[in-house]
């Protein structure tokens, strides 16, 4: 995390972060505590108003408003604590404008498809989340894989991108060789400005597939549990209900 909005920005000048709310340049707690204030006042923060519809956030404008908050709901790990922090910190991220691209290496080297790149943008060594970046060529795939250890916020910012998440039915098992049923709890385009959450607690298993622009965004993951391997998984082409809600599925390790 930054010390300041702006590390051009001389000592005693205010610049805007939103319509009616300035900072002037100081230390990184002098700074947090003006971002917590504002995110209280706009809703971001614990009192559940709304932010205003023309707020707009440069990268750096989001981390001074979203690390402060998000540090503070993070604690609560419980399913309705979990849904509370993404929803507060996906507020806040679909304000972003021009996110800066960093260096991005491809993945999947010697395969012959469209790939995916991966980045990272930096937020510093102590912020509460990772911001990842990443970008898909039309039509390359990330496949369903499960969060075991981070939640995540993915944020749409070019072309078009089909999400679809997962969840076990019934008590989760992560190391099973079994095949198990998996219900469908979300399936969407992920456009610019548009949102996909992937609690830990519920539909934490999503995958991508990029239309025929490609696609590019942000993977805002916030790590709540020990680091693990996470599985892939692999879901039957047709549904095993009426409802065409749950499917049979396997664990791919790898």
């Amino acid at each position: 995390m930054h010390d300041d909005l702006d590390p051009g920005l001389a000592p005693g000048v205010c610049r805007p972060i939103a319509p009616g709310v300035s900072v002037e340049r100081r230390s990184f707690l002098g700074l947090a505590a003006a971002a917590l204030l504002l995110a209280r006042r706009t809703g971001a923060g614990t009192h559940g108003a709304t932010l205003p519809d023309d707020l707009e956030l440069d990268y750096e404008a989001f981390l001074a408003l979203a690390v402060p908050v998000a540090r503070e709901l993070v604690a609560d790990t419980s399913r309705l604590g979990e849904d509370r922090y993404l929803h507060t910190l996906a507020a806040l991220a679909v304000r972003l404008v021009d996110v800066p691209i960093p260096e991005l290496r491809k993945k999947g080297e010697g395969y012959d498809g469209p790939h995916t790149w991966i980045g990272a943008n930096d937020g510093g060594d102590d912020d509460p989340f990772v911001v990842l970046h990443w970008k898909m060529e039309p039509g390359s795939e990330i496949g369903l894989h499960a969060h075991t250890f981070g939640n995540v916020v993915t944020l749409g910012l070019e072309g078009v991108a089909r999400i679809r998440n997962f969840e076990m039915v019934g008590e989760r098992d992560f190391e099973t060789k079994s095949a198990f049923r998996v219900r469908r709890s979300a399936e969407q385009l992920l456009t610019p400005g548009t949102i996909n959450l992937v609690p830990l607690s519920h539909g934490y298993c999503h995958g991508f597939v990029a239309g025929r622009e490609g696609a590019r965004g942000l993977d805002i993951t916030t790590r709540i549990r020990p680091k693990r391997t996470a599985p892939l998984l692999d879901v039957a082409d047709e549904p095993a209900d009426e409802q065409g809600w749950e499917y049979e599925a396997r664990w791919r390790f790898e």
